[in-house]
């Protein structure tokens, strides 16, 4: 198995478990967690683990920006989070496996805003590793809800990419943002730049991907927006 598809069949799995967990977490569960500061992982652990690693931290830290209970998190909560998530996305394997984890999570699903503390990490890490997987993370579920044809992957994979879209916004306009999705959005319409770098690098992400016609077309125009 490739790669790619190794990290598509981690998110359809993580989503399936976290629907699993998410139905039989306790609002007490979650007061519980919320009280305790160590259930987060560390920052040693978010700044140093592997990807696989990153996937138990990701959901370690999904409850305290998503308490069941309807509650608020305290300045001592929101502070010890924000300095984690800060820590996890200073590497590309901390970003890869908090999203994986959290773009699939049924809390992270039922809310319209992003929460506060997220979204200052997300427009605090270094774009130039932050824009590119945030792209990914939009266009890979726009694709696979058009190549599932099993209909709960298919709702699965089409509100992965709507969360993943208001990861994205966050970072709207930013130039590293504006880069990656004119490259993506000329490779998703058939526009050839050979000395183009950014174009390059997606038209060989396309292909391994083995994107067609139907998926190049959902991709442009979502990701048009940023352009």
């Amino acid at each position: 198995m490739t790669k790619a598809l190794l990290l598509l069949s981690i998110i359809i799995i993580l989503a399936k478990q976290n629907a699993s967990a998410f139905v039989a977490r306790s609002p007490a569960a979650a007061r519980s967690i919320r009280s305790n500061m160590k259930a987060l992982p560390t920052k040693i652990q978010v700044s140093n683990d592997d990807f696989m690693k990153q996937l138990g931290h990701a959901s370690q830290i999904v409850p305290f920006l998503h308490p069941r209970d309807g509650s608020f998190p305290s300045e001592e909560e929101s502070a010890a989070v924000s300095e984690v998530l800060c820590k996890q996305f200073e590497h590309s394997d901390g970003i890869r496996g908090f999203f994986a984890v959290y773009l699939t999570s049924p809390e992270s699903l039922t809310v319209e805003e992003v929460p506060s503390v997220l979204a200052a990490a997300v427009k605090g890490a270094d774009t130039k590793v932050m824009a590119p997987l945030a792209c990914m993370n939009v266009i890979m579920p726009t694709a696979m809800s058009s190549i599932h044809q099993d209909p709960e992957l298919k709702e699965c994979a089409s509100k992965t990419a709507e969360n993943a879209l208001k990861i994205l916004r966050l970072l709207k306009g930013d130039n590293n943002v504006v880069s990656n999705c004119n490259a993506i959005y000329k490779v998703s319409t058939g526009v050839v730049d050979g000395d183009d770098e950014l174009m390059k690098y997606w038209a060989k992400f396309f292909f391994n991907y083995k994107y067609g016609p139907d998926q190049k077309i959902l991709i442009a125009n979502v990701i048009k927006e940023f352009c």
